[in-house]
């Protein structure tokens, strides 16, 4: 089907840039069929009209798009602006139900996708047959519901035969067991193991000085924030998991997965345990204390004001000798003259904060505090 002579020359470069800024920007008469295709070249790739594309895009009315999306589309490049950059369920459902949506396209979308949708996309198995990595996404996808989890690893035991044998065995038993109760849901919602990126891998460098207390800590029962033993099953559990699964249990995983994963050497898995939307108050002033977490995880604690309203959270931050001296000096006024003194005497936080929290207490003892 041919399409509007505004919009041939358009693509082909022949259109004058402020024709072309006019096009993108909604201001010719252009069918909007044709109209999604100039938007789509000009949005989906580097051009000087992406951002004036996008914008005007974003105006246009459901009901416009509606209509358009139900017919096959050539070439189907609209329809992955639409995956990307609107949000309707309708439209969406429309774009991934339509003739035209490619393989390529769904597995350039689905990260964009919200989780309602993703169902549709794994309903097609002639998209995710051509390309493998479809699945990885949808199982990778933050908002993927575990009925969908679970599909995918039936999908790949049984059609695509992807899985080693040890690898479906390991999955089926963390499946039965979190329908049994015994593990933590966000385990059926794990990746399939990967060997470990450039980034996660540089993410395990620390000190000598810590990877030494590591290895001290070690040699000691696992505790929680309350003191209690770590169930031993559950640690050889996470022990065997790959750096792109701990880090997907850090952001979903329990408390029990929390306690275990902070100890982890990789900064990319404690940072995401801190940023885990299920932990507690108790366990952030348990983590604040800890003498092996990296200098960001705390950080991160800094800039939290619901957490740095807690005196047990700005206190363990403050004392402890891993805290950023900057955001140790942010805060240390705030302790109380008990721990105030404490600080005084404690020779592993740093002199200049010994030395202001002792001019502190003399203030205060001579009444001018």
């Amino acid at each position: 089907m041919s399409l509007h002579p505004i919009v041939e020359r358009f693509l082909q470069g022949g259109l004058p840039e402020p024709m072309a800024m006019a096009l993108v920007g909604g201001s010719l008469p252009v069918p909007t069929r044709d109209l999604l295709q100039a938007l789509s070249h000009a949005a989906l790739r580097e051009t000087p009209y992406t951002q004036r594309a996008l914008g005007f895009f974003a105006t246009i009315p459901e009901s416009a798009l509606s209509g358009v999306l139900i017919e096959a589309m050539e070439p189907p490049a609209p329809l992955q602006l639409v995956l990307c950059h609107r949000k309707e369920p309708l439209l969406l459902e429309r774009a991934l139900l339509n003739p035209s949506l490619t393989a390529e396209i769904a597995e350039a979308s689905v990260p964009s996708l919200p989780g309602a949708v993703l169902e549709i996309v794994l309903n097609n198995q002639v998209l995710w047959l051509q390309r493998p990595r479809i699945l990885d996404l949808l199982e990778e996808h933050p908002e993927g519901e575990y009925v969908i989890k679970r599909r995918i690893n039936e999908y790949r035991f049984e059609v695509l035969r992807l899985i080693p044998e040890e690898v479906k065995k390991d999955r089926l038993e963390i499946i039965n067991e979190v329908e049994a109760g015994r593990l933590d849901r966000a385990w059926s919602e794990l990746p399939l193991p990967k060997a470990k990126s450039k980034e996660e891998a540089d993410a395990e460098i620390e000190s000598e000085e810590m990877a030494a207390e590591r290895r001290l800590l070690a040699q000691k029962p696992l505790l929680d924030e309350h003191g209690q033993e770590i169930n031993l099953t559950l640690t050889q559990r996470v022990a065997r998991l790959r750096t792109n699964q701990k880090i997907m249990l850090a952001i979903k995983g329990g408390k029990e997965e929390r306690a275990l994963l902070i100890r982890e050497a990789n900064r990319l898995i404690q940072v995401n345990v801190i940023r885990n939307s299920r932990i507690s108050e108790g366990e952030v002033a348990y983590i604040a204390q800890m003498r092996t977490v990296n200098e960001e995880v705390l950080r991160i604690i800094s800039t939290n004001r619901e957490w740095m309203k807690k005196y047990p959270i700005t206190k363990a931050l403050v004392m402890n000798p891993r805290t950023p001296l900057p955001v140790a000096m942010t805060h240390f006024k705030r302790l109380i003259e008990s721990d105030m003194k404490l600080l005084v005497k404690d020779r592993n936080v740093p002199e200049l904060i010994r030395r202001e929290a002792k001019r502190m207490v003399e203030m205060k003892a001579q009444g001018k505090g």
